[in-house]
């Protein structure tokens, strides 16, 4: 079985990720990998998620489209790497993995979402709407890499904590709207982590599309 988690950055990816490596899946990190390229660039002294928001900054900070362009060129590069890797395994290998994407894969491209769709079922992880307004505070207290790809537009005269709220609100609508285009399937899922996760939340529905898409196609 191999998995791609999707969905906004927080929304569960890296729990769920954890979980599913306890029950024997190899785990594919793309926060850790892209990590790991922009020190070799230089452009940080490590590749925790937390240096690399900072490093991020918000959409109006001087230099944003510059980190943002490298951000997303280093995520396509592993996420080619990550799908060259299942694409070229034997096709005896059947150990389950699971790929923990950033919020951002979705512009990735075509064909990378295409690759992700045929080696992998492809979950969304979505979340109620009292959750994305904590994802919002959350973001403006302790900013995560966010690529905001042209939505972040501020009014004349507009205070910039403004427009960011505003602006966020219309990113996520966005996002969850491709989310849902590129996924196989959807599990709503705010995170709690207080509260175990029983891996059967995610599993049985990703099992429950196997088996219908197996039924499609041997009729």
């Amino acid at each position: 079985m191999r998995i791609t988690l999707i969905g906004m950055s927080g929304s569960g990816k890296s729990l769920w990720s954890s979980v599913l490596s306890r029950h024997g899946f190899h785990k594919l990190g793309c926060d850790n990998a892209i990590g790991r390229r922009l020190v070799d660039d230089g452009e940080l002294s490590e590749g925790s998620l937390d240096l690399i928001g900072r490093w991020m900054g918000f959409p109006f900070e001087t230099g944003f489209a510059r980190r943002e362009a490298l951000y997303l060129d280093h995520e396509k590069t592993v996420m080619d790497q990550f799908l060259t890797a299942l694409e070229t395994r034997p096709a005896a290998d059947a150990s389950p993995v699971v790929i923990d994407t950033t919020g951002s894969v979705i512009y990735t491209g075509q064909a990378i979402r295409q690759r992700l769709r045929q080696q992998t079922v492809v979950v969304y992880l979505s979340t109620s709407a009292d959750f994305r307004r904590k994802l919002h505070r959350t973001y403006v207290a302790n900013p995560r890499p966010v690529l905001w790809q042209q939505h972040f537009q501020k009014n004349p005269d507009e205070e910039n904590q403004s427009a960011l709220k505003r602006c966020y609100k219309n990113l996520l609508a966005d996002r969850d709207a491709r989310y849902r285009q590129y996924a196989h399937l959807e599990v709503l899922c705010d995170p709690t982590p207080d509260q175990p996760l029983e891996v059967d939340t995610l599993l049985a529905p990703v099992r429950s599309f196997l088996k219908q898409r197996r039924s499609s196609h041997g009729a």
